[in-house]
């Protein structure tokens, strides 16, 4: 009946997506082309797991354990020919963005996660790095940095990205601002002709040795660091900027946690992405809006490759009797059933949602019409030099705001929060209890849940803690204490109040 309903000539992984999330199989009857856009994605990260994650995944893993500072390119690399990098970048600059652009990353994501949370991580990683480009005032850097990672990427030369805002005294403060106006904040950008001088430290950046460019937040002054908090584009080789160390990590190991060092770091104006100031909004709020939901679907990919490997182990015989035959297995099976399935609802409504805002900008005919310009004109020094003055950014500013309004933001941003954290718990959870069930199998479906129960743990952890992602949450939607304003130039600075 419902492959009937769908038709015979779509493939079984888009029947089976489909089937996992029934938002997209109500969406399928008014938008085929966009819904057979994301079955395209899912296909693709299917074959990248068959053809190179699932062949190298333990190995990359328990070789990470032994030498920590190892990274796998070749995995990397592999990923170029499916456009894995370029799935954040609109298309005007090489990139395959549109309209579903949460909802590919989403999607690509979860399926890449279901083999490893750490091949999976790289990509959702460089996203990450990515988004504040795309966010209010950056538009100046689309045309050099993003055509930079798709082109390169076309020729199967990896770009990578990463996104800096975790200090060693600042974690979960840097990513909520009444938390932020009182965080113990080390790093500060400093002013000085033509730019800023850097120095400090940030911790745990995905991606962060491997990485081109990366996005950062620091304080203009860390004794006020919520109305000063800034976002800068950082290259690599900027005199004064170094990766000392890589963290030994328990799960999610093929994504290096890296500490960046910054001292007497020049950052041009050009640099500053937004106007001095706005961070916590345009560098952070905004971007956390679009990238929870996705880690929600980062988990909720680690905990069906944990289920799957799970099935298989209790559907094997071994002397005549296989687990699945118990009646606490079948019912500890449809419990994970059930939490998936709960899961992928939490982060495709997310996704679906922020698309129905963030995507809508980026397929708008206005902002489309920008790339006739031949890009000679747009990559010329007056062009880029409009594009980073503050009447550049206010202009672009303005647009987003006539497209997307701050209780639309304000409401993704809940959802992501949502998402993130309940999706988190209950991969914890379903791992936990396979790894419980299985006991001390030697098998290696067993080897494979144990690697998914190391890789869930982070989860709960970046992109805001899973206690901070309540409080958002709370103070999004139920006491509506927050709201998320889309930076302006004559707009007073966001007010928190401090108890």
């Amino acid at each position: 009946m419902f492959d009937d309903m769908l038709g015979t000539a779509m493939s079984e992984r888009g029947k089976q997506l489909l089937k996992d999330f029934p938002a997209l199989q109500v969406l399928h009857k008014h938008d085929r082309k966009g819904v057979n856009g994301m079955i395209k994605v899912a296909e693709d990260c299917e074959e990248y797991n068959r053809r190179y994650a699932e062949p190298m995944a333990l190995e990359i893993d328990e070789r990470i354990g032994r030498d920590h500072d190892y990274f796998n390119w070749d995995i990397v690399k592999a990923g170029c020919q499916y456009r894995f990098l370029s799935l954040a970048i609109p298309e005007g600059v090489g990139g395959i963005a549109g309209k579903y652009i949460v909802t590919n990353m989403a999607l690509a994501v979860h399926e890449l996660c279901s083999t490893c949370g750490g091949i999976g991580l790289i990509f959702g990683a460089h996203t990450l790095g990515v988004s504040p480009l795309i966010t209010a005032g950056a538009m100046a850097h689309w045309d050099t940095v993003l055509h930079e990672i798709a082109e390169e990427e076309k020729k199967g030369n990896p770009v990578l990205m990463a996104y800096a805002i975790t200090e060693p005294s600042a974690g979960t403060d840097v990513e909520d601002p009444e938390f932020l106006a009182k965080g113990k904040i080390g790093m500060e950008a400093r002013r000085t002709k033509g730019g800023y001088v850097i120095n400090g430290r940030k911790c745990f950046i995905s991606n962060g040795r491997e990485a081109k460019y990366l996005t950062l937040t620091a304080a203009l002054d860390r004794n006020r660091p919520l109305e000063t908090w800034t976002t800068f584009l950082i290259e690599n080789g900027m005199p004064g900027y170094s990766t000392p160390r890589v963290e030994r990590k328990m799960g999610q190991r093929a994504s290096h946690a890296t500490e960046l060092l910054f001292e007497d770091v020049f950052v041009p104006d050009s640099h500053v992405l937004g106007y001095p100031g706005d961070g916590m909004v345009n560098g952070i709020l905004m971007v956390m809006g679009a990238s929870r939901g996705p880690v929600g679907a980062i988990a909720t990919g680690i905990a069906t490759g944990a289920y799957n490997h799970f099935m298989a182990w209790a559907k094997t015989r071994r002397n005549g009797h296989a687990p699945i035959d118990e009646e606490r297995i079948r019912m500890a099976a449809a419990d994970m059933h059930a939490m998936l399935c709960a899961n992928r609802n939490l982060f495709i409504n997310h996704a679906l949602v922020a698309d129905a805002s963030f995507g809508k900008v980026l397929a708008h005919p206005l902002v489309n019409s920008t790339y006739l310009t031949p890009r000679a004109i747009r990559t010329s020094k007056p062009m880029y030099k409009l594009l980073n003055s503050m009447a550049g950014k206010a202009f672009i500013n303005t647009l987003l705001g006539l497209f997307i309004s701050d209780e639309e933001i304000t409401h993704i941003l809940a959802l992501a929060s949502m998402a993130k954290f309940h999706c988190a718990d209950n991969a914890m959870k379903i791992t936990s209890k396979a790894l419980e069930l299985m006991g001390a199998d030697d098998s290696e479906d067993r080897r494979w849940v144990e690697k998914c129960f190391r890789d869930a743990k982070l989860c709960q952890i970046y992109e805001g803690t899973n206690q901070l992602n309540r409080l958002c949450l709370y103070d999004t939607e139920i006491s509506k204490e927050l709201t998320v304003e889309i930076p302006r130039p004559f707009r007073a600075p966001l007010k928190v109040e401090v108890n």
